[in-house]
Parts: structure tokens; C-alpha cells; sequence
């Protein structure tokens, strides 16, 4: 049985590494196909949205979006959290994680920023938020598979909320309750939280209703992704190249801090580092070009980014599928990873 079949199936090896994190993994072809596996679909997908864009019938990415956003978002994260059958105490873990993540990615940006003079209201969203829809969700789910999207969805709606409310008063210096009410995704989350909270169980058409629509999210947002990079361009590539470096590590030092502070393991742990080290989100851009913060080369780090973390993406699965494939916590298990680098 392969890593990936292993962690999906809920196999894993009590304490310690497996042996084909010790040793097996530089010359395990059939683990190599699996990663490929799981990173082609979302190159396809985003090649074919990227394609649309440069030379294919016209795209409507404005229409797509909002449709995406206002009833596919929605639509996935109340169907994936209202129907999963994993304990409450794994999702809470993975909300409580996003938030960390933030935080910890907050004050690392932060001080990245305060270090090399940039601009803090131009950069400090891209340097932060991952890009935990468009890329993110399609990783947890072909990685881990239901149950990865399970708890990606929970990490998901955290950073969604963060990045529709803290976000634009951090680019814009301004908040609005009033926009904050009308997203849908907020009224999804309270909806997720009636239906924990009371018991009830959801009617079968409101199920496969949601169930149906969330199913368009992760492959249109994927397309859309591919749309947007073949749209923005990069107009200073050193300053591109070494926001996205700081954006891939932040990510990663942010997840794995914030896995060792929990103290969660298994799935919980490999979805949350895999969604803490994502790109740059592609709504900061959006933020940014609304506002006036630099636009030109907020794209630019975007792009930079997520072309970078495609690159890395072989690297951050075999990290995040190691840290899912056993129970111990990643303060037991780190110096055998570091050992095997």
C-alpha cells in the first residue's frame, strides 16, 4: 500500500517514522507516481484556465468568481462540515489552526517587511494569507482525500473571513459590518454551527443540493486560478522573486510552528501544514488594485509565488503526507524528518 493510500485509508504507523520516510522514499517510484497524481490534476485544471485566457473563447473570471465565491464556497463548506464524520474536536483543531497560522505568519511578515523597507499595507495580505481555495483545498483532497477536504474546508472558511474583514481594513484602513453580513460564506458558517451545535439533521434535498454546488468550487477555482496568472504579469522580478521566497517560507515555518503548538497529528496536522505553506491568495491582488497599494507588484509576488510553490509542491507533500502518516506529534517526529533531508 502506498503513503498516500495509507493516509486516505486511515493506516498509519503508531509512533515513530514510517519506513519509507526513512528510507524508501528517494527510490519508491510508486510514491513518485502518486505525488504526480496529485499534482497534475491541478496543473491541468489551471493549465486549461490559463489557456482560456490567452487564447481560448472569452473567460468571464468576474462572473465565474462571483459565482464561485456566493454559492459554490458556501455550498462546499456546509455540505463538507455539516456530512463529515470526523470528531468536532479535529475540525475545532483546524479553525484554532488557521487562526495560528495567521498570527504566527503575521509577525514573521511583519518583521520581513520592517527589515527590508516594503510597503506594510501593499504586502503584508499576500505575505500572510495563503491561497488555501484555489490550490490549497485541491491538495488536502487529492492528498488525504474526503476527510483531508473535511478539515481543509474548516481551515479554509477561517482564512476566507480573515481575508474578507481583517484584511481590508490592514490595505484600506477601514472596516465594513455591513460588507462583512452580506458574504454568504459567513451565513454558511452559522448555519454549520446551528446544525452542530443542535443536532439537526439537514433534509436530504438541502444535502444534495449543497453537495451538487460545492462540487463546482475546487475545479473552477482552480481554472480560475490559471486564468489569473496568464492575466497578471511580473514588472519587477527581483523584488517578485524575494517576496515569494519570503511568502513559500513564512508559509512553511507558520505551518509547522503552529502543528508543534497543537500538538495535533495525523490528517488534522498534514492538512494544516499543507494549507499553511500555499501561495500568495490571489484576493489580495484584488485588495490592492482597489485601494491603490502597489498593484503592479502585488501581481507580480502572486505569480512569483504560486509558480514557486508549484516547484516546491513535490517537497511540501512528502512533508505533509509524512507528518499525516503516523500519530506521533511533530516534536517527536522532526529530527528523523531533518535527518532524512
Amino acid at each position: 500500500m502506498s503513503r498516500i493510500s495509507a493516509v486516505r485509508s486511515g493506516s498509519t504507523h503508531k509512533r515513530g517514522l514510517p519506513p519509507a520516510v526513512r528510507t524508501e522514499f528517494p527510490k519508491e517510484f510508486a510514491l513518485i507516481g502518486e505525488l504526480v497524481g496529485v499534482i497534475a490534476p491541478i496543473l491541468l485544471m489551471a493549465a486549461i484556465g490559463y489557456w482560456f485566457q490567452k487564447s481560448g473563447p472569452s473567460l468571464e473570471t468576474k462572473g465565474m468568481s462571483a459565482l464561485v465565491m456566493m454559492v459554490g464556497t458556501p455550498s462546499l463548506v456546509f455540505h463538507s462540515l455539516t456530512s463529515t464524520e470526523l470528531p468536532e474536536t479535529a475540525l475545532l483543531q483546524m479553525s484554532l489552526g488557521a487562526i495560528c497560522v495567521s498570527v504566527i505568519a503575521t509577525i514573521l511578515a511583519s518583521a520581513f517587511l520592517l527589515m527590508t523597507g516594503l510597503n506594510y499595507r501593499s504586502f503584508l495580505p499576500s505575505l500572510t494569507m495563503p491561497n488555501s481555495g484555489n490550490i490549497g483545498l485541491p491538495v488536502v483532497l487529492l492528498a488525504f482525500g474526503n476527510n483531508g477536504l473535511a478539515v481543509g474546508v474548516a481551515f479554509f472558511f477561517v482564512i476566507a473571513i480573515l481575508q474578507y474583514t481583517v484584511m481590508p481594513i490592514v490595505t484600506a484602513g477601514s472596516f465594513s459590518l455591513k460588507r462583512t453580513l452580506k458574504e454568504p460564506l459567513v451565513w454558511s458558517v452559522l448555519a454549520v454551527l446551528v446544525v452542530k451545535s443542535t443536532g439537526i439533521t439537514p433534509p436530504g434535498v438541502i444535502n444534495e443540493t449543497t453537495r451538487l454546488l460545492g462540487g463546482m468550487m475546487i475545479p473552477v477555482m482552480v481554472i480560475l486560478l490559471g486564468a489569473a496568472i496568464a492575466r497578471l504579469a511580473i514588472q519587477d522580478l527581483k523584488t517578485a522573486l524575494l517576496l515569494a521566497l519570503a511568502r513559500l517560507l513564512i508559509g512553511i515555518v507558520a505551518g509547522l510552528a503552529t502543528v508543534a503548538i497543537l500538538g495535533v497529528t495525523g490528517i488534522t496536522a498534514g492538512s494544516m501544514f499543507l494549507m499553511a505553506a500555499m501561495p500568495s491568495a490571489i484576493v489580495t491582488y484584488v485588495f490592492a488594485e482597489r485601494y491603490g497599494r502597489e498593484p503592479e507588484k502585488v501581481a507580480g509576488l502572486i505569480v512569483a509565488s504560486t509558480l514557486m510553490t508549484f516547484a516546491a509542491l513535490p517537497g511540501l507533500l512528502w512533508l505533509g503526507l509524512s507528518i499525516a502518516a503516523q500519530d506521533a506529534t511533530l516534536n517527536e517526529i522532526l529530527p528523523a524528518l531533518l535527518s532524512n533531508l
